[in-house]
């Protein structure tokens, strides 16, 4: 008796929490482990976590899930830059004179950068093609532990994660993990598999988003290098020109000419150079760089293949069961929505 006075107690002096959807203070704990229903709108949410380190832990974890299963800090890749670029030139000057040290070494400072920021480039790009190779390994493995009737239920989901978290192994941070325990996690808190199905579709259409976003900083090494070469010509141009007006002013005797028309060749070999230069590098970005995204485009139309096979069929409502075949159809349906997009795209 004294135990149930002072949980009554509790309830009453708990503070109340507003429902997201109507923003009404008629909150209360539905039969499912941190799940509050609104009796106002009916409409169900997630209880808000409390001062414990576990909630935080799994919050920070979703967050920081979400990315484009290619993607990669671009400061290493930096790094290597420059120390690739140094160890490029000095190389080249351990050659003797040809036209590749000219173009290289004698053409101002417009060729360094454009070394510099195109080895960036290239080296992000072999980062992010290590990495969806990586990512491409996980898809060969069972993650889901189902039950003996190879089903999961809401009350299973928790075991089920945890499950997944030891099959993971080394594979525990990568892109389809964290899309599983997401969908996962939706279906214990609505406990429907056709809203589970909904949240999918929402969800690769948003990583469809996060994938083109995630290469902004490709295209701008794409556009800026041509643009570094167009520096460089004017540059170039700009002492041609300056040379020219010394060599029209030195006339009257024929070996200035002949000292101010080199001068004039020379400023029109850097523009010519840098340009030719940066065209080359530009072209040498921009073929891998097509060839990563379409890799990575590839991969999130194979995990949805992944999680229509492992995860929605097994996927079984509270309550009574939903037919199978009706499951299947959404799930084959909504895959093949999903590919006609990436198609179209």
């Amino acid at each position: 008796m004294h135990d149930s006075v002072q949980k009554d107690w509790g309830r009453l002096l708990e503070p109340k929490r507003a429902c997201p959807h109507c923003d009404a203070l008629e909150l209360t704990a539905s039969s499912a482990p941190g799940v509050m229903i609104c009796s106002a709108c009916g409409a169900s949410s997630l209880l808000p976590s409390g001062a414990g380190s576990e909630p935080r832990r799994r919050i920070a974890r979703s967050r920081a899930a979400r990315r484009a299963p290619g993607e990669v800090p671009s400061w290493p890749a930096a790094l290597g830059a420059i120390v690739l670029t140094a160890l490029f030139y000095g190389l080249l000057h351990l050659m003797p004179a040809g036209r590749l040290a000219e173009l290289f070494l004698e053409r101002g400072w417009v060729p360094y950068v454009i070394s510099g920021v195109s080895s960036w480039a290239l080296l992000l790009l072999a980062a992010r093609f290590r990495k969806l190779r990586s990512e491409a390994k996980a898809l060969d493995l069972d993650l889901i532990d189902a039950a003996d009737d190879r089903s999961i239920a809401p009350e299973d989901v928790a075991r089920t994660i945890a499950s997944l978290e030891d099959r993971s192994g080394a594979f525990s941070s990568s892109f389809v993990v964290a899309r599983l325990e997401r969908a996962l996690r939706h279906f214990e808190a609505r406990r429907r598999v056709v809203e589970v199905v909904e949240f999918w579709s929402q969800e690769s259409r948003a990583d469809e988003g996060r994938v083109d976003a995630s290469y902004a900083l490709i295209r701008v090494f794409v556009w800026a290098v041509p643009t570094l070469g167009f520096i460089g010509t004017v540059i170039g141009i700009g002492a041609a020109v300056g040379a020219f007006s010394e060599t029209l002013e030195a006339a009257a005797s024929i070996e200035s000419m002949k000292d101010s028309i080199g001068s004039v060749t020379g400023g029109l070999g850097v523009a010519f150079d840098t340009t030719l230069l940066a065209l080359v590098m530009s072209i040498l970005i921009m073929f891998p760089a097509s060839a990563v995204q379409r890799i990575e485009e590839n991969l999130l139309g194979e995990v949805d293949d992944y999680c229509a096979e492992w995860l929605v069929r097994r996927l079984r409502d509270a309550g009574e069961g939903v037919d199978d075949a009706l499951i299947s159809a959404l799930a084959v349906r909504l895959v093949a929505e999903m590919r006609s997009s990436q198609g179209d795209a």
